[in-house]
């Protein structure tokens, strides 16, 4: 059975003021036992499933703040099961990413690197409380080339309070001549378990230099640069992410790790969020999937991506009406949206 395969690194040196994700700064005695078991359970679930791997991410928290050597019998685990020419991604960020960790991760197998730029100026980084300098950008990118890594993608923020025209204009300017062949673009989202949140600090959305939204003209700026949108937040330069792709089109998928998710046969399993409780071996929440999740997902999913939804399973009636005011097109028996900021309103509509 083929999937895609998610392991998380719970880890970070520092937490950002908007940062929801399961990461923990004060966990450090725990990396090398965590990574020991993490290899082990991996291990034993790929003997028990003999998975075949069409992609690997390894995401965070920060990847890069665990050395190494500590990666080396991950890979050994999960190696011999990816399938010939998978992508296999890791996240970094640009102070924690040395030049020899670069060099071990292409040495392991990995040949995409994904960066947790979000800006090129300071101002704009203080706010988001990044801990890494702007130069550090630019040479965890030049390490990253001179290492073999081909594809590089980088990940930035707008909807800070900083965030003007002028701003964003040069933001993406900058990105346009690095050697990157991807960027994600990530409208600033104060979520529940942040630190911003529970100050309640605000998003910066509405109304933007005559465009629907911020989000459209960020859109339009990374279109002018050569990007081209393949999902909301995601833009290619000639490589589309292979491992979301593989989400968004309902494959299944295992996540290994503290606080990871997988979906085997319409059967959602969480892995437990505390470290510690996670190494001592705390079984996963289980999930079964009904039908109408799974078409749930399938429109949110498709509409907010260049994957679509397939025509047969949408209402004809309230499909006609969208294809009327012009929301949605037909290719292909599948169905997409013209703008993919409006996906989730065309899910909404489309399930009521």
């Amino acid at each position: 059975m083929e999937v895609s395969l998610y392991i998380h690194i719970p880890f970070c040196d520092s937490k950002c003021g908007y940062c929801a994700f399961n990461s923990k700064t004060d966990k450090n005695h725990l990396k090398i036992k965590y990574m020991s078991y993490l290899s082990d359970r991996l291990q034993k679930i790929l003997d028990e499933n003999k998975y075949k791997l069409t992609s690997v991410y390894i995401g965070g928290g920060t990847p890069s703040v665990i050395e190494s050597k500590f990666y080396e019998k991950l890979f050994s685990v999960f190696m011999p099961y990816v399938i010939c020419d998978s992508e296999i991604n890791i996240e970094a960020n640009p102070n924690s990413c040395s030049k020899e960790w670069l060099v071990d991760m292409k040495n392991y197998g990995v040949n995409r690197l994904s960066l947790g730029v979000q800006s090129f100026f300071a101002k704009k980084l203080l706010f988001l409380e990044r801990s890494h300098r702007e130069n550090s950008i630019f040479e965890a990118i030049d390490s990253a080339c001179n290492a073999g890594l081909e594809n590089i993608s980088i990940d930035l923020i707008y909807g800070t309070p900083l965030c003007d025209s002028k701003l964003l204009e040069q933001e993406f300017n900058i990105a346009k001549n690095l050697p990157i062949n991807h960027l994600s673009a990530y409208s600033l989202s104060i979520d529940s378990g942040s630190r911003f949140f529970k100050e309640n600090r605000q998003e910066i959305n509405g109304e933007f230099c005559g465009y629907d939204s911020m989000s459209h003209f960020v859109c339009e700026l990374l279109v002018d640069c050569g990007f081209k949108q393949y999902e909301v937040s995601n833009y290619s330069r000639g490589y589309m992410s292979r491992h979301n792709l593989s989400y968004w089109r309902g494959m299944d998928y295992l996540g290994v790790g503290a606080g990871a998710v997988s979906c085997i046969k319409k059967m959602r399993y969480y892995d437990e969020c505390d470290i510690e409780s996670f190494i001592n071996g705390k079984k996963s929440r289980v999930e079964i999937l009904s039908s109408e999740d799974i078409f749930l997902e399938s429109l949110f999913l498709g509409f907010r991506s260049c994957v679509g939804v397939r025509e047969e399973i949408l209402d004809s009636y309230k499909l006609g009406l969208l294809l009327s005011e012009n929301k949605v097109f037909i290719k292909d028996n599948k169905v997409f949206a013209m703008d993919y900021f409006l996906g989730d309103e065309l899910a909404l509509f489309l399930s009521a």
